[in-house]
């Protein structure tokens, strides 16, 4: 079970400058600047520490009127696409326009007729998270309406792919505003006290403790990415692994970084990873994760 710090709720209303951001943050001096999984290549200009959801214990999770969670595309691949959702924004971007094709056909990963994009940040009762809106010349006047506090209904069309490989939307309607709990009640982008867990940079110098159960507390967790067959293949990911995150495990001597896998049915409990928890994790390698890092297994329930 997760051990959570409570996390004082404010209100997230920001327009976003340039074209997009990615919403978590972190320096690792470890890899090089432009490797795979570093700060610079996950944050992009990002704003603040990725801080963790409020408690679902403290809100109305999956009840009538609730933002829906966009992770949950990632998390639950295949349920969601297709569906309408509502999307209570706590950020935009600028609008751009979608770069078509020689014959003026959208890119393959939109759907067809989608012209013009920005990256959303959507907020729901467990955690918010970004998407690329798609809009088409029939409805991308209401662009303008999609503000901070706007909700929004979409169609999900995609689980990543998109403009930094957010989760790709298509922009439905404008729903009225979101409700005053969930803007009350939402994310909040600020230090959160982190605890101290389990020291990773004992299993370098002890092969023993590979397979054995420890705890890391987080002081920082990256996005949710669903794993393709090919990419699980070349890492050292147990058989089966269907999402990571990139995290750091504090402990009494600073920060280490790690790859965090999760089974399916484990999937779901990666919406509550955020800075502040201290988790249950199995180590599955010292090495062969994402930019190298160590392999660490969700192990909670």
């Amino acid at each position: 079970m997760l051990t959570r710090v409570p996390v004082v709720a404010a209100v997230l209303a920001l327009v976003l400058p340039g074209c997009c951001v990615n919403p978590f943050v972190g320096t690792d001096t470890h890899v090089a600047p432009d490797a795979p999984g570093s700060p610079e290549r996950e944050t992009r200009g990002s704003l603040e520490e990725h801080a963790p959801a409020p408690d679902p214990r403290d809100g109305d999770q999956d009840g009538p009127g609730a933002g829906f969670d966009i992770r949950l595309v990632r998390v639950q691949p295949g349920i969601h696409l297709g569906t309408e959702q509502l999307c209570d924004v706590a950020a935009a971007g600028r609008l751009e326009p979608i770069e078509l094709d020689e014959q003026g056909e959208s890119p393959e990963q939109y759907s067809t007729g989608a012209t013009q994009r920005m990256s959303v940040q959507c907020i729901a009762p467990t955690g918010a998270s970004w998407a690329d809106l798609a809009f088409t010349p029939t409805n991308v006047s209401h662009a303008p309406e999609v503000q901070p506090g706007a909700r929004v209904r979409v169609r999900i069309h995609s689980a990543d792919s998109g403009f930094f490989d957010y989760p790709i939307v298509d922009f439905v309607g404008i729903a009225g505003r979101a409700p005053e709990r969930t803007i009350e009640g939402g994310r909040m982008l600020g230090p959160t006290a982190v605890p101290t867990g389990f020291d990773l940079r004992q299993i370098g110098g002890d092969p023993a403790l590979v397979g054995s159960t420890q705890q890391c507390a987080v002081s920082h967790a990256g996005d949710i990415d669903i794993l393709e067959a090919r990419d699980a293949r070349r890492r050292s990911y147990p058989a089966g692994i269907q999402n990571r995150m990139t995290i750091k495990c504090r402990h009494a001597g600073g920060e280490e970084w790690a790859d965090l896998v999760f089974m399916p049915a484990q999937a779901r409990a990666a919406l509550h990873v955020g800075r502040g928890d201290v988790i249950p994790v199995t180590v599955v390698s010292r090495s062969g994760g994402f930019s190298d890092y160590p392999v660490l297994q969700f192990a909670g329930e």
